[in-house]
């Protein structure tokens, strides 16, 4: 057989295998082919609120273990690196940070592929230039306050050069999606910008979590979703806030405590309450979307020029917009 003959019989075979692959791809389902379907990635566009990775906090037996020394770290396992007076988590995986850090960040920088689990238990980082736990990159992080924990992050009240040109502006900083989850608690304090800033979706499932900050408390870019949390906030702009044009925020149960010069609950699209008790003191509005707001349950107590603005108010029915 000529070559040119072996070359077409190996075109005719990719062709038939590209064709083959079309046809299951578009009717798989149809098929009895069940497609996996990754919840948790930053491309999903779905319409779930909270996943099984986001309420799991059971991951750590095996986990890489990292221990912060004051003024260092050490790290036992792969994945992870002590680099000058902080710790660089390269790998997907699981890892457990306890101790101090007097000046430095817990960094993560990762492939964008990559989930990232990291359990706090018993942490207090510190880092004056910098966020003190910073999403440089990564698919999703997890961030687990292990039970009986407390745990303390705080940054200083001016970044460096190499923190403000990448956009960092909280002492919890992430460009990518985070999740918040666990039982133990977590302080967060900001001398400079935001509390916690995520430029992606922040979920919140648990925990007891307190934020002091000079501008925003808690705010996300693409979206806010939070159930079963302690939540208490004192901002000198807003208090939880979902920034973009086009995102939302949701909150399915939780207890809240916000205390904010601007508005203590803020949003650039909807925002929908299923459940939840708010206790709320604004210097403008106690709960703002510049859309919707939806309350299909729980409590809100506010001390503001105005407890509810938006352009429309209501319920939603069967408690989902």
């Amino acid at each position: 057989m000529s070559t040119h003959k072996h070359i077409d019989l190996i075109c005719a075979v990719i062709l038939a295998a590209t064709l083959l692959i079309t046809v299951l791809f578009m009717n798989g389902e149809a098929l009895g082919i069940e497609a996996i379907v990754d919840e948790d990635a930053e491309a999903w566009s779905g319409s779930v609120y909270f996943t099984a990775n986001d309420e799991n906090a059971d991951l750590y037996e095996s986990a890489v273990r990292i221990t912060l020394t004051g003024s260092s770290a050490s790290v036992a396992g792969n994945g992870a690196y002590a680099y000058g007076s902080g710790v660089v988590i390269k790998n997907a995986g699981t890892y457990i940070v306890s101790g101090t850090l007097t000046d430095g960040s817990v960094t993560v920088d990762a492939y964008r592929s990559s989930k990232v689990f990291i359990l706090l238990d018993g942490a207090d980082v510190a880092c004056s230039n910098a966020p003190a736990f910073y999403v440089k990159q990564a698919d999703k992080v997890f961030l687990t306050l292990a039970e009986g924990s407390e745990n303390f992050l705080a940054s200083g009240d001016e970044y460096a050069k190499e923190a403000l040109a990448d956009g960092a502006d909280g002492t919890v900083f992430a460009h990518d999606d985070l999740t918040i989850n666990g039982s133990g608690a977590l302080t967060v304090t900001a001398d400079c910008k935001h509390g916690i800033s995520v430029n992606d979706d922040l979920v919140i499932t648990g925990g007891v979590i307190a934020v002091t900050a000079p501008e925003d408390g808690i705010r996300a870019n693409d979206s806010l979703r939070i159930r079963q949390a302690d939540i208490s906030v004192t901002a000198g702009d807003d208090g939880l806030v979902a920034n973009a044009a086009g995102t939302y925020l949701y909150v399915e149960s939780g207890t809240f405590n916000i205390t904010a010069k601007d508005d203590a609950v803020r949003s650039a699209g909807d925002i929908t309450i299923d459940g939840g008790s708010f206790t709320l003191k604004a210097g403008n509005y106690g709960i703002h979307s510049d859309t919707a707001v939806y309350q299909n349950g729980g409590t809100i107590e506010a001390s503001c020029f105005k407890k509810i603005e938006a352009p429309y108010t209501g319920t939603v029915p069967g408690g989902r917009f």
